[in-house]
């Protein structure tokens, strides 16, 4: 039975490993049984599994792990040596103990006469004596580059020569070499020159950084000692929530500051004063209580699919509402299946954020294109790899390290890890004079750009170009305005406006209390409007318009887009929308692929909307640039035109271009005409 009790100890204790907390309660268990029951095979049994468990790693053991091993072989051999079958492993024990710490003291209140003789003489014989003295106590002492217990009074070394060191935080240390000799006794005194004050410092909760006079010292760590909890009382928390006192020194005569940071905590403050630093002394100064600083995040995304990360942490899904934070700034990100948003947000303590997020187009540099010379080679690709520093609607990326172009293309274009691929290369001729720059979606639409690597900003023109959002609406009063020499002239109005008073062939002499000289004038007026309406006036007494957001078309052929940025970014801004504002972006999407000639594929994205407005750009409009689209595919498509362009004549209120824009429906009108044989 107590072999089975034994080996069940044994593997238990292995499984759990050298230093599980729970060993200390089979050694203390194991003393009670022998001291308070006699029960001396069910101690031996559990002091045997603290050995298994113990000896494996007894070399590489702390200071406490390594007394509780010699105490568990301290007690062992007491009992070996009260069983008739073991009374000769006891020695064997001893020297175990000894081979792990000579300077262990066995327990002489539980060790008989004749083992303690053995344990002495066994001492005596291996070990000469070394009496040191540690002068202040509490510091760090090492032998021969290994820490040793940090005790003054009798240490026992091996013969020969050594090298010990005692050295405390605030004082200079010492280091010393001496011969240890059998039956021979050294007495060497380490006292220690103080150099400098120190202060100890406790923060509730651990894990703060502390500054001083903006240098850091450390992170507090750990626990308050049992014999200083007294200091959780004084800061208001339990003493596990209280760190183990961080001590800096080198702190010269003087007033100091004392910064205690810790993330989601308010920064403490904190004056050292003088009289802590002069004369020299040790001193604790009251424990640092952090309180927490918080604030609260919404992000909000119409697009699906997206993740939010936050300096990198994973925080879910979007949108996400009211997340409670660390006031602090983050690197905000939001990956979605395509596209993705990055914005440098900082939330402020006690303050609400909310961020709109949405899909940015990705755009991968995939590098150069051979190894052709050429002066300000370097320079720009230089300025390739750093053009994201100059994008913001747009969210860039580079090649992985070492990647070829070639591999870098294939690679995207399979996994789609990007909408849109930017690669250079240099332009025909020698010398090379000129690079070409490839600007391309994953689906083929591309924009080519020739740059002479020598100019002051070659990428200038581009970087604006590809940071240009499209607009796909504009503010509308209900007025039709064109420049005449005289000014800013009526030439229709709304019902709305018609309504409010605006008369039709009349000059517009004010809007926002400004003059208006010209139609440029009014629109600036009109985009500054604030709520919803606008005061203008036509020489008479100021009326009231209202204003509203209105679609507007995306201009083909405009020198200030890039289309293929534009095209990518209509994909994503696709995503999430509804109703008219979704057929709108899908309306922008056919006007870019247009802008390539690509008139199937426009085709077939017109095909997938459908808009309830029926003035301005509205179905109607829809209906039109479905015609265009199929007659530009050929004779086969005319009579699908025609239906198209009749569809389009049902709306006659709308129009191309923007709310303002020709009515649409005398251009069907040619169309058809133009059809007929």
């Amino acid at each position: 039975m107590m072999r089975r009790l034994l080996c069940l100890l044994l593997t238990a204790c292995a499984a759990l490993g050298a230093q599980d907390p729970s060993l200390r309660d089979t050694l203390a268990s194991a003393k009670a049984l022998w001291a308070t029951q006699g029960d001396r095979d069910g101690a031996a049994a559990k002091f045997e599994a603290v050995l298994a468990a113990l000896e494996p790693s007894a070399r590489t053991l702390d200071e406490g792990w390594t007394r509780l091993l010699c105490e568990a072989y301290n007690w062992t051999a007491v009992l070996d040596d009260r069983t008739a079958g073991k009374k000769a492993q006891a020695p064997k024990r001893l020297e175990s103990l000894l081979d792990l710490d000579p300077d262990y003291e066995i327990d002489r209140t539980i060790t008989n006469p004749r083992l303690q003789a053995a344990f002495d003489g066994l001492r005596a014989a291996r070990f000469g004596r070394v009496k040191l003295a540690l002068e202040p106590a509490g510091g760090v002492l090492t032998v021969d580059g290994k820490a040793r217990r940090s005790e003054a009074g009798v240490h026992w070394m091996t013969p020969g020569p050594h090298t010990a060191a005692y050295a405390r935080i605030g004082y200079k240390p010492r280091e010393m070499t001496f011969e240890v000799a059998l039956k021979d006794a050294r007495d060497l005194d380490f006292k220690l020159e103080r150099t400098s004050s120190v202060i100890t410092v406790f923060t509730s909760p651990a894990g703060a950084e502390l500054l001083v006079d903006g240098k850091s010292r450390g992170f507090s760590r750990g626990q308050v000692p049992a014999d200083r909890s007294y200091l959780a009382d004084r800061a208001g928390v339990k003493p596990e929530q209280l760190s183990d006192g961080l001590r800096i020194a080198d702190l010269a005569p003087g007033k100091h500051l004392l910064e205690v940071r810790l993330p989601c905590h308010r920064t403490r403050r904190l004056e050292i004063a003088e009289a802590l630093t002069t004369p020299f002394a040790d001193s604790d100064l009251e424990p640092v209580k952090l309180e927490p600083s918080r604030g609260t995040l919404t992000v909000q995304s119409a697009a699906p699919g997206g993740q939010l990360f936050l300096s990198g942490l994973d925080m879910g899904r979007v949108p996400a509402r009211d997340l409670q934070v660390c006031a602090q700034a983050y690197d905000l990100q939001v990956k979605y299946p395509a596209g993705s948003f990055t914005q440098r947000i900082e939330v402020a303590e006690g303050a609400s954020l909310t961020v709109v997020a949405r899909p940015k187009p990705r755009l991968t540099y995939a590098g150069f294109e051979g190894n052709d010379d050429f002066a300000g080679r370097e320079r720009l690709l230089g300025m390739l790899a750093a053009l994201g520093g100059r994008l913001h609607e747009v969210a860039f990326f580079t090649a992985a390290k070492g990647e070829s172009l070639k591999d870098c293309l294939a690679r995207l274009r399979s996994s789609r890890e990007t909408e849109l691929l930017l690669w250079a290369r240099p332009a025909p001729g020698r010398p090379v004079q000129q690079v070409e720059l490839v600007l391309s979606t994953l689906t083929g639409q591309e924009e080519r750009l020739t740059v002479m690597p020598l100019e002051q900003d070659p990428l200038g023109s581009l970087a604006v170009r590809m940071d240009r959002q499209a607009s796909l609406s504009e503010p509308w009063a209900g007025l039709t305005l064109l420049d005449l020499p005289e000014g800013a002239h009526v030439l229709q109005a709304d019902a709305a406006a018609l309504k409010a008073g605006i008369k039709p062939g009349r000059l517009l002499t004010e809007a926002a209390g400004k003059p208006v000289a010209n139609v440029a004038d009014f629109r600036k007026a009109l985009a500054e409007a604030r709520g919803g309406t606008l005061m203008v006036a036509q020489g008479e007494a100021p009326v009231k318009l209202a204003v509203a957001q209105m679609p507007t078309e995306l201009p083909v052929n405009a020198s200030g887009l890039c289309y293929p940025v534009v095209l990518a970014d209509l994909r994503l801004r696709y995503l999430g929308a509804q109703g008219d504002d979704a057929a709108l972006l899908r309306l922008g999407q056919a006007l870019a692929l247009m802008h390539f000639r690509e008139y199937d594929k426009a085709l077939e994205v017109l095909r997938d909307a459908r808009m309830v407005a029926v003035q301005g750009v509205s179905q109607g409009t829809l209906d039109y640039y479905t015609g265009t689209c199929l007659l530009h595919m050929g004779a086969a498509y005319q009579r699908e035109a025609a239906q198209s362009f009749n569809q389009a004549l049902k709306y006659p209120q709308a129009t191309l271009f923007g709310p303002d824009g020709p009515l649409l429906a005398p251009l069907a009108r040619q169309a058809l005409q133009d059809l007929q044989p």
